[in-house]
């Protein structure tokens, strides 16, 4: 499709003929000598004269540069060729996954002979695939938060880095606090309207240097909402003992849900819901490039007045000549 940047440029082609026809034209008196005799003189200097028709040149010179005008003033209107759009779909969520890799998660009590681990890859794995909208980041924290994924649209390296989870690989213990302050300083760098933090363990707080409580305040503050999703049992002991109401008040800090789970159907549930909770938001962007072609109707317009000085300067080098 072919456009014009600047289509009120075209009332410019009218012009030189509105000139011409309002303007006085510019008179000058030559005095000139007739002779009656020009042809014996033609004869005698050894001239053949030809008939001249200056009307029918002026013509064709008047053709000329009213074609070059209307080339000149189509490249002022800047044409352009329209290209097929392109369009984009821009995530307006960044969502991290926060997983306890603690050495409880080792425990095979999430039904199908699988243990706590096994269950969340498997459960992972399918959230991930259907958040295809998001971008999303994965943590891990034991004795320590480590970072596995900043955001990313990349689900392939996402589930690679799922499947290498293992109880035990950030240490044995739980750092709940800790695994937030790592993810509020994740989110310093995001520009997305929302913010959402999933937060999975099951056990209590036993390596934290940062209060959870504490933790969870800053990240109200910093407008991340966490959801918090228990699984294991809230009867065990010591640190396997899944401590539910710390979890329930860092998501009621900020805004979230507290999720409860005891096996792998209910934690497949628990990520259902949480889906039918945040649905995917992304922003669709269109962009249509142009491709400027205001180049050939000035090179054309530039051919024409330059065809029309050529025969003009040819005579003149003959008659130095």
């Amino acid at each position: 499709m072919y456009v014009l940047e600047l289509p009120w440029l075209l009332l410019l082609l009218p012009l030189p003929w509105l000139l011409r026809r309002y303007l006085p034209g510019q008179r000058e008196r030559q005095d000139a000598v007739r002779l009656p005799f020009f042809r014996q003189l033609a004869a005698i200097a050894g001239v053949t004269p030809t008939d001249a028709s200056p009307l029918a040149a002026g013509r064709w010179r008047a053709v000329l540069d009213a074609l070059a005008w209307c080339l000149l003033v189509l490249a002022l209107a800047a044409p352009s060729r329209l290209e097929p759009p392109l369009t984009q779909a821009r995530p307006l969520r960044d969502l991290l996954l926060a997983v306890d890799t603690s050495l409880s998660m080792e425990t095979a009590d999430a039904g199908a002979g699988l243990t706590r681990m096994a269950a969340v890859q498997q459960v992972l794995d399918g959230f991930i695939e259907r958040r295809a909208e998001d971008r999303i980041g994965l943590l891990v924290f034991g004795d320590r938060p480590h970072t596995q994924a900043g955001f990313t649209q990349d689900r392939q390296a996402l589930h690679a880095l799922v499947a290498e989870l293992q109880p035990g690989i950030a240490g044995p213990r739980t750092a709940l606090g800790d695994s937030i302050g790592l993810a509020i300083r994740l989110f310093q760098n995001s520009a997305a309207r929302e913010r959402l933090l999933i937060l999975l363990s099951d056990g209590s707080d036993t390596a934290s240097l940062m209060a959870p409580d504490k933790a969870a305040e800053i990240a109200r503050q910093a407008g991340i909402r966490i959801h918090c999703i228990g699984f294991g049992q809230a009867d065990g002991e010591g640190e396997q003992r899944l401590d539910e109401a710390q979890l329930q008040r860092i998501a009621s800090v900020t805004g979230g849900r507290y999720l409860q789970a005891r096996d792998l159907t209910q934690l497949q549930a628990v990520f259902a819901e949480l889906d039918a909770a945040t649905p995917q938001l992304q922003e669709t962007l269109q962009f249509q490039p142009r491709t400027p072609l205001y180049a050939y109707p000035l090179a054309l317009a530039l051919g024409l007045l330059v065809l029309q000085l050529l025969p003009g300067r040819s005579r003149r080098v003959a008659e130095e000549g």
